[in-house]
């Protein structure tokens, strides 16, 4: 049944206009403006209360100070100092010293020597070296009066302050005079002051130590909230900040002119809205009333309303059920709109009920695909990383007695094969960096490289990847070329992930240039990056392949013989870098045949504070007891050779039960493990090993070398991890490290 519109139906924006009419929102904006206004101006009054309040305790605290600096000046024009009669001066200055609760006063001669302390007896031997020398330093070369910092005393732990005059006679510095006060005489000052019980006063030295504070208090330094307020600068300032006991308060600060001491009054907030908060809480009781009363209006005016969108819902619910929908005039012309719309919605219910089933059923098949899709795409990814984790072990145990053969080799001096042993090293190197490669780019595709961020030296970089770089150049050349500023650059990074940026690019540069050609490598510095060029005279790049050589496993076209070789892994991974450390690359090249350029931009940082350099000791021939446990048995030969030769004594186990067995009459200073053992995993025999009284040092020489695997082997009790293949100079050093270490938990690697 339907129910037209009629003539003198009530249209519903007329009802909505009447209930918008009614509503409180200008009210509401008018008192939430009002009220942050209000608060604001009781924030600034508060703030400027603690201003006046610090700087009227900043001039009490500087009159004591300069009454000080003027008796001090006083006692410097004694007839006493004239004549040069210290006996007499000294009784006078104990007697001051004494009078006034002073700790002593110093007299010092112009090369800041101690002539005498007051509070020693003239004469007698006293300590040389004078109080806060900073301070004395200072008023000698100033020769102005000075006051020093918060001096901690040697001999009951209680503070004092130095007050320091320079005696000037004939233009020259004759004589230094210092008065040394306890804070508890500026604590005097302040107690002398009225303060309100809920605010605090303190006076602070410029390493924001307390001087005194009203109250007292057990902290030694201010809160790390007033810190950051003193430190926007400024003669005088304020602000909310936090007290050292967590209280919130209305702070204020005074920095006295010629003293480098800064007094802070902090109001607790709480105590000083106290009223004003019983007048907002007013406020609120006003604006719920108002709520009510438009709550009420509303409810009256949309009774009106209510009603027939009521029976609207009952026919809305039947046409749901599929029952017919019988409806009145509801007397609003829109609502019958909307009834007559029910009925028409009634026809094309089955068909939209149809529709509705059939996209369901299509989107349940859908969603059914993306979780097989998901899921596939998860499992892909976890068993690339198990590959890529056991190809790594896979590729790493054949490399490791490869590399302890040729360093063995080496050991011994045979230079009959030294140009095929060089052969072997730098192709060891080679699958190496392609190994390592691959883990990286997992790691970086993946988001687990992480970077270990130091303060780099970037002139140290270059010239260590150029010097490591040499023994591969083949005929070619290279230069080097860091400008003055450069050499003076620093950035924030990781010195081991830029040192490889680096290094890749030489490699791809030797790779692409002939033998006879050039490399340059130069470093500029600007005001806030270092640019470094990496240029070479190789074979260059087409258009195509600048726009692709960034992308991962791209390779620009070679002949069929791939004698260039590689993965299309280094540049990708160079990009990736160098993105992570805030910087940008970019490759140039004229055309085929022209060369290339590369360039890093990396962002500057500031240069760490000077230290001293360590100077390492020289390797010691080595001493003590090695086991070696790996199933891979040249590894293992090679191995305890190498360590044999460097003057340990050792034992070979290839499985852990016969590494059980070596122990039963072999006890060794060191254990070297690998992880991947038959039937019995390293971490497994490291664990057994410790239960079974050992107590020596373990460490894991293993093909596996992720974060995770670190991490597993330092659970495990290792005290060093180590990642096939290994330098000979790399593992004698770390054996040599641990050997000679106090505990086992006092070496990580």
């Amino acid at each position: 049944m339907s129910a037209g519109p009629s003539a003198q139906a009530t249209p519903l924006r007329l009802r909505l206009l009447l209930l918008a009419a009614s509503g409180l929102l200008p009210f509401f904006v008018l008192v939430v403006w009002g009220l942050n206004q209000l608060i604001d101006e009781r924030r600034v009054q508060q703030e400027l209360a603690a201003i006046e309040m610090s700087r009227a305790l900043a001039t009490a605290v500087d009159a004591e100070l300069r009454s000080t600096i003027t008796l001090l000046e006083q006692m410097s024009t004694s007839d006493e100092l004239e004549r040069a009669d210290l006996r007499a001066f000294h009784q006078s200055a104990e007697r001051i010293s004494d009078q006034l609760g002073w700790r002593s006063v110093v007299l010092s001669d112009g090369e800041g020597h101690v002539l005498f302390r007051s509070n020693y007896p003239f004469g007698s031997q006293v300590e040389p070296k004078p109080i806060d020398p900073q301070s004395l330093e200072l008023v000698m070369r100033l020769r102005l009066p000075i006051v020093s910092q918060v001096i901690e005393s040697p001999k009951d732990g209680t503070d004092t302050f130095a007050v320091r005059v320079p005696i000037v006679r004939g233009g020259e510095l004759t004589y230094v005079i210092t008065a040394v006060l306890p804070t508890a005489r500026i604590a005097s000052v302040l107690t002398r002051q009225t303060i309100p019980q809920s605010t605090m006063a303190s006076v602070v030295d410029p390493t924001g130590r307390l001087i005194c504070r009203s109250p007292p208090t057990d902290n030694s330094h201010i809160s790390a909230s007033l810190r950051s307020l003193l430190e926007r600068g400024g003669a005088q300032g304020a602000g909310i900040a936090a007290t050292t006991e967590g209280v919130e308060s209305y702070s204020g600060y005074t920095r006295l002119d010629e003293v480098d001491w800064t007094v802070i009054v902090a109001a607790s907030v709480e105590h000083a809205n106290k009223g004003f908060y019983a007048f907002l809480r007013a406020i609120a009781v006003g604006v719920a009333a108002s709520l009510g009363l438009s709550a009420l209006l509303a409810w009256l005016l949309s009774r009106q309303v209510l009603e027939p969108i009521g029976q609207l819902k009952k026919a809305a619910r039947a046409l749901g059920l599929g029952r017919p929908v019988e409806l009145p005039h509801l007397r609003i012309e829109e609502l019958d709109e909307v009834a007559e719309a029910l009925n028409n919605a009634a026809v094309d219910r089955d068909n939209a009920d149809a529709e509705r089933q059939h996209a369901a059923g299509e989107r349940e098949k859908l969603a059914a695909q993306i979780t097989e899709a998901l899921r596939m795409a998860e499992d892909a990814n976890r068993s690339k990383d198990q590959f890529l984790a056991m190809l790594g072990h896979e590729l790493r145990n054949p490399l490791a007695p490869i590399t302890n053969a040729v360093q063995l080799m080496a050991l011994k001096g045979d230079e009959s094969t030294a140009q095929e042993r060089h052969v072997i090293e730098r192709q060891l190197v080679h699958v190496t960096r392609l190994v390592d490669d691959l883990l990286d780019v997992s790691r970086i595709t993946s988001g687990r490289l992480t970077l270990k961020r130091e303060q780099v030296p970037v002139a140290q970089v270059l010239s260590q990847v150029v010097d490591s770089i040499r023994p591969s150049l083949y005929q070619r050349t290279i230069t080097l070329d860091i400008t003055p500023q450069a050499r003076q650059a620093w950035v924030a990074g990781d010195e081991v992930r830029l040192v490889q940026v680096f290094n890749n690019l030489l490699v791809n540069a030797i790779k692409f240039t002939s033998p006879g050609g050039a490399i340059a490598v130069r470093a500029i510095a600007s005001e806030d990056e270092v640019r470094v060029d990496v240029t070479d005279t190789g074979v260059g790049m087409s258009q195509s392949d600048l726009e692709h050589v960034f992308d991962l496993f791209y390779q620009a076209p070679q002949s069929a013989d791939r004698a260039r070789g590689g993965l299309g892994l280094g540049l990708p991974i160079v990009r990736s870098i160098v993105d992570m450390h805030g910087g940008r690359v970019h490759a140039d090249s004229a055309g085929v045949h022209q060369g290339s350029t590369f360039t890093v931009w990396l962002p500057l940082c500031e240069a760490p504070a000077p230290h001293e350099e360590v100077v390492a000791p020289a390797a010691a021939q080595g001493t003590g007891r090695v086991m070696v446990v790996d199933d891979n048995e040249d590894a293992a030969d090679t191995c305890a050779a190498l360590l044999e030769m460097s003057g340990y004594v050792t034992r070979v186990a290839y499985t852990p039960e016969g590494a059980l067995e070596v122990l039963r009459d072999f006890t060794p200073d060191i254990a070297i493990l690998d992880i991947g053992l038959p039937g019995m995993s390293g971490y497994e025999l490291a664990r057994v090993l410790k239960r079974s009284g050992y107590a020596g040092r373990l460490v894991a020489l293993t093909g596996y070398g992720q974060a995770s695997d670190m991490a597993a082997s330092k659970a495990a009790g290792f005290d060093a991890h180590l990642t096939k293949p290994v330098s000979a100079h790399d593992l004698l050093e770390l054996i040599g490290k641990i050997a000679t270490a106090g505990s086992a938990a006092s070496l990580r690697v």
